[in-house]
């Protein structure tokens, strides 16, 4: 818990802090099974139903009390549209479904840039009780022959029996979970299925337990010292960046058992680690962490996400104190009055039912006030705000390769501090996407995380065009996808989009993404290859911070710009532009928005790998396409350029805005094409 709480807190020393999530799994798994088994020793049976009510009185309470109030404090302190997230997601948790929730959003690609959601810590909850739900009836029967109870002669042999599934279940766990964390990452951070085995791990050691307790004193001294030495290393050498789970999960977990079966049996050495894990101070953060575990996360998302700024170290760990208090009120007040008092059946039916209906009678509340303030925000105009004609596009009015009159009209506005103008287009809650008018079927759409190296060719816009125009690149040309579609049918052309969202350019070429991408990136000029396109429109992200990425991202444009021309393909570069570097959303959503704080000024050494890369790419013979006047000048990036919204996150534009500058879109292109001849 300790763990966890420093590494949430941002305290640099642990940034795998969160391994201690995995030594709760084996503990929870050595825990539930030992107590299972202790019924089946001592009844040669085990009760599902007083099973399921103990779980209920211990863990539903406090859950939803902590769903409940987080849902008030997102709904008054965070702005709607995070609101509404935090809410949907506490519905999830109420249901033990987070996981999934979480998994399916994070594989969400423009998902990723979005703040952590104030109940992204139920995720493991939500695999704890899926392992209580599935695994005594899976020892039941394994223990049994059936679920239902009947009485046995003994249970080694049962033990025995069930000490092969376990084994063979969780070997299996295992090579998912190593299977899926090359491929899925996210998926496999979240799934059960990948985390069953650190479960199992600890069940293991409870069915082994009289043979662990047998251990000579100092064999376990020594174990117990390792076990805590491994869970160190791992919070202290792990990060952000570590594959997990996979192996790397295997160093804390084994760990955790090793220090299990070091407390087991009479221990009479005095360097023994359990002397220093019952400490006083220990035994009362123990009995509360899970009501510590509940409160601490959504004090410092919520807390984070008011201010509008990440928090200091200090301040965070002043709200982990403060969280601490409350665990401390709650699990007195709440927690242990319910799990000590309440013995009836029918009372812990009442208790559990009424702590869901309390969290969904909150969120339907909750969601009712967040769509009124929508509502609010959202006026309809009674006509398109903005229309980009071609007339804007004449030469001189900066659509081949200047600054169109409303981006400088808009950064004016942001140098004088204007508020935001009303109403905006899009609705701001549903910028994310391309949407069904401009998005190409899923299947035509590769992602960094798919171990898939091909994606279906799909063919858009003027279908039976002569005229083919392909689209390759990462999801910065992706975004320009409005844009050409617009063009196309202003052109009559077809369209085909070679995409892979997450493959950078700085991918195509290195081992900076792993197989995946070079492996796309191949078959991408293997495709170009065979469609014979008329022109080939390569995309892809540059980071204006000064990087190593960075530096890898250009090369990599320019190599394939290179590799297509030696083809002998007309190829055109879509220049990427600055970005507005912060999420809009929270941006104009903020108490005290203006067109001054809902636009980044870049520096001036930001701005050189844009025009790096249209010199290198057109003295290799290659066309560039100027974008960047179509969203900042001067340095400057507005989040809104007349009534629309630019940006969909922090680095990708709108579908809106996309499709309401083709008109000076085409004429940088055409612009482009014409420097080929």
């Amino acid at each position: 818990m300790l763990l966890v709480l420093l590494s949430h807190a941002g305290v640099g020393f642990v940034p795998g802090g969160y391994v201690g999530v995995d030594v709760f799994f084996v503990l929870s798994g050595f825990l539930i099974t030992g107590l299972l088994l202790a019924e089946a020793r001592a009844k040669s049976s085990v009760s599902l139903l007083e099973f399921y009510l103990r779980r209920a009185r211990r863990i539903l309470p406090a859950a939803a009390l902590t769903l409940l109030v987080t849902d008030i404090a997102s709904f008054y302190l965070l702005n709607f549209v995070r609101a509404q997230q935090a809410v949907q997601d506490s519905v999830h948790a109420a249901f033990f479904a987070a996981n999934f929730r979480f998994a399916s959003t994070g594989v969400d690609y423009f998902a990723r840039g979005d703040p952590p959601s104030p109940i992204l810590h139920y995720w493991s909850l939500s695999v704890e009780e899926q392992f209580y739900l599935a695994w005594p009836l899976l020892l039941s029967v394994a223990m049994f022959g059936v679920v239902a109870l009947r009485r046995s002669r003994g249970t080694s042999g049962s033990e025995r029996r069930l000490l092969l599934v376990i084994a063979v279940l969780s070997a299996a766990s295992l090579a998912w979970s190593i299977h899926l964390t090359q491929t899925t990452p996210t998926v496999a951070y979240f799934s059960p299925f990948t985390r069953a085995w650190e479960l199992g791990l600890g069940a293991t050691i409870a069915v082994s337990a009289p043979f662990f307790a047998r251990t000579p004193d100092v064999a376990r001294t020594v174990m117990g010292w390792a076990g805590l030495a491994a869970i160190g290393v791992a919070a202290v050498a792990f990060s952000d960046g570590t594959p997990f789970p996979g192996y790397a999960a295997l160093l804390p977990t084994v760990g955790a058992a090793l220090a299990i079966v070091a407390g087991m049996g009479v221990t009479r050495s005095r360097p023994a680690v359990g002397r220093l894990l019952s400490v006083r101070p220990m035994l009362i953060i123990g009995d509360r962490s899970y009501a510590l575990y509940l409160w601490h996360w959504p004090i410092l998302i919520i807390a984070a996400e008011y201010a509008g700024h990440a928090l200091s170290v200090t301040t965070n760990l002043a709200l982990v104190a403060g969280a601490f208090v409350l665990s401390c009120v709650s699990y007195a007040l709440v927690e242990n009055p319910i799990r000590h008092r309440i013995r009836r059946r029918t009372t812990t039916v009442l208790v559990a039912g009424l702590s869901m209906a309390a969290v969904l009678a909150t969120a339907t509340v909750s969601l009712a006030g967040i769509g009124r303030a929508a509502r609010s925000f959202e006026r309809p105009a009674a006509a398109p705000v903005v229309s980009w004609t071609v007339a804007s596009a004449r030469p001189g009015s900066g659509a081949a390769g200047g600054v169109l009159p409303a981006v400088v009209a808009a950064v004016s506005a942001a140098r004088r501090g204007d508020p935001i103008p009303s109403p905006l287009t899009p609705d701001i809650g549903h910028l994310k996407g391309l949407g069904p008018d401009y998005a190409p079927p899923n299947a035509c759409i590769g992602h960094d995380e798919s171990a898939k190296v091909a994606t279906a060719v799909c063919r858009m816009g003027d279908r039976s065009s002569s005229t083919l125009v392909v689209l390759m690149g990462d999801s910065h040309a992706m975004m320009w996808l409005p844009a050409v579609l617009e063009t196309a049918k202003h052109d009559h052309w077809a369209v085909i989009p070679l995409l892979r969202l997450g493959c950078t350019p700085g991918k195509w070429t290195s081992n900076r993404g792993g197989d995946a991408c070079r492996a796309w990136y191949g078959w991408a000029l293997r495709q170009v290859q065979r469609l014979h396109p008329s022109v080939t429109l390569v995309g892809g992200s540059i980071d204006e911070r000064p990087t190593a990425g960075t530096r890898a991202a250009v090369e990599g444009v320019v190599t394939a710009a290179q590799t297509l021309v030696r083809l002998g393909r007309r190829t055109i570069v879509i220049g990427d532009p600055e970005s507005l570097g912060r999420s809009p959303v929270d941006c104009l959503l903020s108490r005290h928005a203006t067109m001054a704080t809902c636009t980044t000024t870049w520096p001036p050494e930001a701005l050189t790998f844009y025009d790096e890369v249209a010199r290198r790419v057109t003295a290799l013979g290659a066309g560039f396409l100027r974008t960047r006047g179509l969203v900042c000048f001067e340095g400057r990036c507005p989040a809104v350029i007349a009534h629309t919204i630019v940006w969909a996150d922090d680095n990708h534009l709108s579908a809106a805005y996309s499709a309401e500058v083709a008109p000076p879109f085409r004429a940088a292109f055409v612009a482009a094409l014409r420097s080929l001849r």
